[in-house]
């Protein structure tokens, strides 16, 4: 048999040392979202095609490029989850969620999976964070809801130490105004049509707002200096919306650019719609997006649900830890300790184990040992697997406090 290739393009193994990096993050960060009252959902990592096509847009770049999408044995369409949103709003109207109290606050941590090109920061397998709130309470509006999950987003950046950050928001409007402004932009796309890429060609006929998204540097100046803007069409309850979330950002002192042109890659998205970028990064590059929502009051509609208000946001995981200080993100992970048995008592043995748990250490055991082994050749093998104390019980138990050197 030959040896293994590695893993496929756009995959990658997670090791031990790094695994550990994840796990704290994952803890740090569900801990936190858990004491803002949100509740973990967890869905499955497949679901029928058409959850997806239904939710995010038949034009959209996941649906016509991206989606890993297979046929089981029943000749079922099954996709791998390209984001979470849509399979959540799937699970509020079969699991009974949409009876609960107002609103539903929920979050999940999993990977979702793209066919794209893989690049620093973005991966065909990758995992996602993000918060989904459902329905309005009786006191809540939706300006009062669109500021509670940014901040929400803002304030997990901090308390992970996540600095130079910048907030960019738009609002989309509701339906009416955006067929509306789909039809004006139509036509700039249309007078401009031997100028723009083939993909803004592409969405003139399917969706026009999605060329606004388009990474091409020329076409993007172009819209950016005479393209229409979606707030010219915005009916009165929206732009009320949209000031009273700014006022609300401002009270806070949450700094935040408007952005006339930020449009999400996902059709779901109504009204007020926002991105959190990492500022001055080098390593993220292109790719500095790290959060990024809005509201999507009409997706539960499309699944033959009620009208329900909603607003969520996701965060990419693999970006984020490209922004973290990872030794001070594991502050707080378990010290390792290394236990040598040279032969002693099972009772003793077992006694300096659960001892050593107690003080807060997580234990390996090598049992058996002989008395002529080097311990200073184990001393360096500690050091290597992160070991902080060394514990040698023969005759009488010895500890060793081990420092780099």
């Amino acid at each position: 048999m030959e040896r293994p290739k590695n893993p496929p393009r756009g995959t990658a193994d997670l090791l031990p040392a790094e695994a550990e990096y994840w796990r704290q993050l994952e803890q740090k960060a569900t801990d936190f979202l858990r004491c803002a009252g949100f509740g973990e959902i967890r869905t499955p990592i497949f679901e029928q095609t058409e959850i997806f096509t239904r939710a995010t847009g038949e034009s959209s770049d996941i649906v016509s490029k991206e989606m890993y999408t297979f046929l089981d044995r029943s000749d079922r369409s099954l996709t791998l989850r390209p984001e979470g949103t849509a399979a959540v709003a799937r699970a509020y109207l079969t699991s009974g969620l949409d009876r609960a109290p107002k609103p539903v606050r929920l979050f999940y941590l999993g990977a979702m999976f793209r066919y794209e090109r893989s690049q620093k920061g973005r991966f065909r397998q990758f995992h996602q964070l993000g918060v989904e709130m459902l329905g309005l309470g009786r006191l809540q509006s939706r300006s009062g809801q669109d500021f509670e999950g940014i901040k929400l987003a803002w304030d997990l950046f901090a308390a992970l130490g996540v600095k130079d950050l910048s907030l960019q928001l738009n609002c989309l409007g509701d339906k009416a105004s955006k067929e509306s402004f789909s039809i004006e932009l139509r036509s700039f796309l249309e007078a401009h049509q031997a100028e723009i890429c083939p993909d803004c060609q592409r969405r003139l006929v399917t969706n026009p707002i999605r060329a606004l998204d388009c990474k091409d540097p020329k076409d993007s100046a172009l819209y950016r200096a005479s393209a229409p803007r979606p707030s010219a069409f915005l009916g009165g309850e929206m732009k009320s919306d949209f000031l009273d979330l700014l006022a609300l950002l401002g009270r806070a002192q949450i700094p935040y650019v408007v952005d006339d042109f930020l449009v999400r890659g996902l059709d779901y998205y109504t009204g007020n719609v926002f991105e959190i970028k990492a500022l001055e990064n080098a390593s993220l590059a292109t790719q500095n997006t790290i959060c990024a929502g809005g509201r999507y009051d009409e997706l539960l509609e499309l699944f033959a649900g009620p009208a329900t208000p909603a607003f969520g946001w996701a965060l990419g995981l693999e970006r984020l830890l490209e922004l973290l200080d990872l030794p001070v993100l594991l502050v707080g992970a378990l010290p390792r300790a290394h236990l040598v048995d040279m032969g002693a008592d099972f009772v003793a043995l077992e006694q300096v184990l659960c001892s050593l748990k107690a003080e807060g250490y997580a234990v390996t055991v090598d049992y058996n040992v002989s008395e002529s082994v080097n311990l200073s050749k184990v001393k360096d093998d500690c050091l290597k697997r992160g070991v902080s104390l060394l514990c040698v019980l023969g005759a009488e138990l010895q500890r060793f406090e081990l420092r780099a050197r």
